[in-house]
């Protein structure tokens, strides 16, 4: 595992590649003799690299460490905060809308993602980054739009973004204009336009919270799956993930409209045939589920009509 100084004060711990998630990145803010640790990412990864990455720049993890920040809850992210709690003693801080997520980690399959009893049962076994295979555990500190946390002089606002998950926050820090954007700017890494969001998400909140960090200044965008965007590229990569939201749902009202109906199942036949949108191939369930999650933000708009049993309709 590597540790990479990304601008002054801020680092990017790697953890291991997984597949199409890429690496599984943890940020390090070290500044006046504190730290604070951004997504701890799995249970397993980085896993210790973290506490000594704090070490190797002369600060104790254990007095030091301020606090453990998670961008939301979902297993590649915040599935590391309790063993980093247990061993630093530092304070979780998530979001409400994603705090279940880390009370109730088996939440995630049951309520996070459509998915059945064997798919559920697949993921037990599985050995991705998504895997719920850590006990629950209570959040030290609820966030809360527009709060300030301070680490040494440094203080990172937080924003609640709410698209890719209900409880989803980017942090931003005015000094050094830098975004930890988690998983609502780069879901996947190599391609902005490829996204997924779970049951809570909203594709309109993910397409209102683009618009608005795109007004903010700035520098440097760092998220947990891809690597840091600088200066001239960040406008360009928040343009990349607005047109690939927008083109995700005028590809759903296209295949639906050629159906006149259609279940999820139709759909999801019809996206992955036709390969106009880049989607999660890892796991099927990811692209059900933000399927669901874009009928339901068209039918809010007038566009489509829920028929029951599961079928669909343009209006």
């Amino acid at each position: 595992m590597a540790s990479t100084e990304v601008i002054p004060g801020i680092h990017s711990i790697r953890g291991k590649f997984a597949g199409e998630f890429g690496f599984i990145s943890c940020y390090l803010i070290v500044d006046n003799g504190e730290a604070l640790v951004i997504d701890p990412g799995t249970a397993g990864d980085p896993g210790e690299q973290i506490e000594y990455q704090i070490k190797l720049r002369g600060l104790n993890p254990k007095s030091d460490l301020i606090g453990i920040l998670c961008t939301h809850g979902h297993p590649d992210h915040a599935g590391g905060a309790g063993r980093l709690r247990r061993n630093t003693n530092a304070p979780i801080m998530i979001h409400e809308g994603d705090s279940e997520l880390l009370s109730e980690p088996g939440s995630f399959l049951t309520r996070r993602l459509l998915m059945d009893r064997a798919e559920r049962f697949a993921m037990k076994l599985d050995k991705g980054p998504l895997r719920v295979n850590y006990k629950g555990i209570e959040p030290d500190s609820i966030l809360s739009n527009g709060q300030k946390i301070s680490v040494g002089t440094l203080s990172i606002e937080v924003i609640h973004t709410g698209g890719h998950s209900k409880g989803h926050c980017v942090f931003y820090e005015s000094n050094q204009k830098t975004l930890f954007s988690g998983d609502e700017v780069n879901n996947f890494p190599n391609d902005p336009r490829k996204f997924y969001v779970d049951m809570s998400g909203s594709i309109v909140s993910k397409l209102s919270a683009i618009d608005k960090l795109a007004s903010h200044q700035i520098d440097y965008l760092l998220p947990s799956h891809d690597i840091p965007s600088l200066f001239g590229d960040v406008p360009l990569q928040f343009q990349d993930v607005r047109d690939g939201v927008v083109h995700f749902q005028d590809t759903i009202l296209s295949h639906l409209s050629a159906r006149s109906e259609a279940d999820l199942d139709q759909l999801e036949f019809d996206v992955r045939q036709s390969r106009s949108v880049p989607i999660p191939e890892s796991l099927d369930t990811l692209l059900t589920t933000t399927i669901y999650v874009t009928l339901v933000s068209l039918s809010e708009a007038g566009l489509v009509k829920d028929l029951g049993n599961g079928v669909w309709t343009t209006t």
